[in-house]
């Protein structure tokens, strides 16, 4: 038996009839055949890296329990341990495993879907990474009247991806919002030009982002909370992660990078049909 075109139908004789009637079959009892061929783009400039073994992203010694194998003492049977692994410009890899091996938990620990219970994750802020689940429905389910090409588009209109917003690593919980709005201590200047430091609470991150060559790192543009634009000021990554503004950050990597391939790639019905068509699917 087998469901074609969306019926049930069925075939007389054995598996070698079966295949002898339907060629393409026999892609399903060899694993050497294949019947599809994936055309992936040729991924673009990194700014950054200029190395094709240098990191991209990263874990470290990673551990990871789900909260219903937890006993509320620390000692639940954790679904990955001991997880180190690297991904570069030059890495092609395929993650296999039996069922229940842990797979589709490193592969969200590493694409920044869910936090690990012990360890390292990390993502060059200007890597972009797509991620495909293999169960994705509570996304889809909200689409169901868009075709694979309009959700597509929907998805990433605006330069970033709106759902990669709804990752837990990247939506902010009650006591880092309180942490957000809590007066900064800056440095300035008064009337008579003499550096004084004061008290200002952060609006928000406009999106803007630039390199500090001497620190090494980026500078982001900061609104100020009843400040006009003009009063717009660049703070260090590091200090705005150290007040609570981490995830704030990454949001703005996040739209930096997508803006970027949107320029190498523009966001056409034409374009998404071609990309489908080279991934093996229909239009």
């Amino acid at each position: 038996m087998e469901i074609k075109d969306l019926k049930l139908q069925t075939t007389k004789g054995n598996l070698s009839h079966f295949v002898a009637l339907n060629p393409d079959a026999k892609a399903y009892f060899e694993l050497k055949s294949s019947k599809l061929t994936f055309n992936f783009p040729q991924p673009g400039f990194i700014e950054g890296i200029k190395s094709k073994g240098k990191a991209l992203m990263k874990m470290q010694q990673c551990e990871y329990t789900y909260p219903v194998n937890e006993d509320g003492k620390g000692t639940g049977k954790p679904t990955i341990t001991d997880i180190t692994v690297q991904v570069s410009l030059s890495s092609r890899v395929a993650c296999v495993g039996v069922n229940g091996a842990g797979k589709s938990t490193m592969i969200k620990l590493l694409t920044g879907e869910m936090y690990p219970t012990k360890g390292l994750v990390w993502k060059h802020p200007n890597a972009r990474v797509a991620y495909v689940a293999q169960h994705a429905f509570h996304h889809i389910e909200q689409h169901l009247t868009k075709t694979p090409n309009e959700y597509i588009r929907w998805r990433y209109e605006h330069g970033e991806d709106r759902e990669a917003t709804q990752k837990v690593t990247m939506t902010l919980t009650p006591e880092e919002e309180a942490a957000c709005k809590l007066p900064v201590t800056i440095d300035s200047v008064d009337a008579k030009g003499n550096a004084i430091k004061i008290k200002r609470v952060i609006d928000r991150l406009t999106g803007a982002r630039k390199d500090d060559k001497k620190a090494k790192e980026y500078l982001y543009e900061v609104a100020w909370e009843g400040i006009g634009y003009e009063g717009n000021t660049y703070m260090l990554q590091s200090k705005l992660e150290k007040i609570g503004f981490k995830k704030h950050c990454k949001l703005v990597d996040e739209k930096v990078t997508m803006r970027e391939g949107a320029y190498k790639r523009p966001l056409t019905q034409v374009n998404v049909e071609k990309h489908l068509e080279d991934v093996g699917l229909d239009r």
